[in-house]
Parts: C-alpha cells; sequence; structure tokens
C-alpha cells in the first residue's frame, strides 16, 4: 500500500511540475508577444530606408539673451522714424523674447527708407544651397497709397549687399500675399505664384525660404506660395550677407513687425562664425 501512495505521490508532482513548466513557457510567449506590440521600436529593420535629420542650423537667433547680441549688426539709436528693441512676447503666444521693429513716423526727407532691422554676416561668402526660417507677426497699415514697400528678409549672394533677393508684403487680388523680389535679377519681380495664401496681419506666420542653383522656394506655415528663378552669376548660389526686421519704403508712417526663432542652415561645409561689425551697446 505504501508503495502505491508512493507512486501515486510521485506521478502527482511529474504532473504539478509538468503543469508548472507549460504555464511558465505560455506566460513567457504570451510577455514577449506583449512587449513586441508595447514596446517602442528603438531602431529599424536593416532593409528600411534611415530617416534623415534635419541638419543643425548654422546660425540662430532665438532672442532670448534679451538682447541683439546674436546678430552680426544693428541700428538702434539714431534713427528718428522708429526704433528696434527686444522683448517678451507682446502677443501672449509664448516666444519668449522676441525682436520688434516700429515705425513712428514717416522718414524724414530726402524720403530715405525705413531700416529698422539686424543683419547676419559672413567674413567671407558661404557658397552652396541654404535654408532660412524666421517667424514673423505684423501689424501693418492696409494696402494703399501711403503704405510703401516692405521686406520681411534680404539675402544677398555678394559682400556689401552688391546682389540680393528680398521677401516682401506685396497685394495681389485685393488681399496682402509674400512675393518675391530682386529675381531673377536686381529690380525684377518675375516669380511664380504656386499658392495664392493670404498673408495674415497679427498673426505668428513662419516663413521658409530654400535657394539652391535652380533658384529660390518661398514657404508659408509650411505651403509653397512662390518660387523663381536666379541669377546668381558667376559665384553661384550662396549668402553672404541678410537681415529681417522691419524694412520698408520712407513714405509708410506707422506700423509693427515681430521676429522670432530666425535660422540658417547650410547644406555644405562652412567653418567661420559670423562677424561682428559693431554692437552699439550702451557703455
Amino acid at each position: 500500500m505504501s508503495m502505491t501512495l508512493k507512486s501515486f505521490f510521485k506521478s502527482l508532482l511529474l504532473l504539478l511540475i509538468m503543469a508548472a513548466a507549460t504555464y511558465t513557457v505560455r506566460d513567457m510567449v504570451q510577455d514577449i508577444s506583449a512587449q513586441q506590440i508595447e514596446a517602442p521600436v528603438s531602431k529599424p529593420a536593416a532593409s528600411s530606408t534611415p530617416v534623415r535629420l534635419p541638419a543643425t542650423p548654422f546660425w540662430q537667433a532665438l532672442h532670448e539673451t534679451g538682447n541683439l547680441e546674436e546678430y552680426s549688426w544693428w541700428r538702434v539709436e539714431g534713427v528718428p522714424s522708429g526704433t528696434l528693441t527686444v522683448v517678451p512676447d507682446p502677443t501672449d503666444s509664448h516666444h519668449g523674447f522676441v525682436l520688434r521693429g516700429e515705425i513712428t513716423s514717416p522718414s524724414p526727407p530726402p524720403g530715405d527708407s525705413h531700416r529698422l532691422y539686424p543683419a547676419f554676416m559672413l567674413p567671407e561668402c558661404y557658397r552652396g544651397a541654404y535654408t532660412s526660417t524666421f517667424s514673423v507677426w505684423a501689424d501693418l497699415p492696409p494696402h494703399s497709397t501711403t503704405r510703401g514697400w516692405l521686406s520681411f528678409a534680404t539675402y544677398s549672394n555678394k559682400l556689401n549687399w552688391k546682389d540680393l533677393y528680398g521677401v516682401n508684403l506685396g497685394h495681389e487680388a485685393g488681399e496682402d500675399r509674400l512675393i518675391l523680389f530682386h529675381v531673377p535679377v536686381f529690380g525684377k519681380g518675375t516669380f511664380t505664384r504656386v499658392t495664392a495664401l493670404p498673408f495674415p496681419m497679427k498673426q505668428w506666420v513662419k516663413i521658409t525660404v530654400k535657394a539652391d542653383e535652380a533658384g529660390i522656394m518661398l514657404f508659408q506655415d509650411e505651403h509653397l506660395v512662390a518660387e523663381s528663378k536666379k541669377n546668381w552669376g558667376a559665384e553661384g548660389v550662396g549668402l553672404c550677407e541678410a537681415h529681417w526686421g522691419l524694412y520698408g519704403q520712407g513714405k509708410t508712417s506707422s506700423g509693427v513687425l515681430l521676429n522670432d526663432d530666425l535660422s540658417i542652415s547650410f547644406e555644405q561645409p562652412y567653418n567661420n562664425k559670423p562677424r561682428m561689425v559693431r554692437s552699439d551697446k550702451k557703455k
């Protein structure tokens, strides 16, 4: 009888061990399956195409220092028709500090342009394709005979602004729109309208400019709105100087423009730092 009991208990113990082993293996399989569904993929499979990450900008102006030291040059004093400052974002849009230009009166005779802008300058020109991005908030007079031309950005292909093109505020079909000027050559404004997107006032707008050998593409909030050819000359596409801020015709008597999140990215290597030519800091 004792041998029968021993055999029974041995069989029972063996069954319990086999059952425990079965459940353990099943639980392990379930855990592995759950990890495959829930865990993020840490790296792509060998056969997939790697994702191209955005290049680190060569230069940025984020304005969080509260001053203009991120730029190469700026004009603050001695401008009777306006002001240029870095201030906390007055639009409550969580932009931190922003660049603020304001036209307070027409430019005095002989009617010179308003030049309330900071500039980015290189010691020698970069040669190659590039991308520039910046954000704009504008409160400008409506289109009329008293509102002259207004420019949001200027990019120069030669030192000392000897050739350039601009991102301007134009007026088409009864609405304000971004346009390209000084294309394909200086003094001309021949471009292709891709998307008839109005430019809104009192609203943050992201503007992107892409320049390469084929020409210039202009984006508004990620929408391609205009493109053009550009005669780069013997030097080829490149960047020597640029400026943003509030640049406009002298007869315009009022207006406010904010800038933030400015950056320039180069597609070719360039190791020189932007140059400082004047600081205008009070001592």
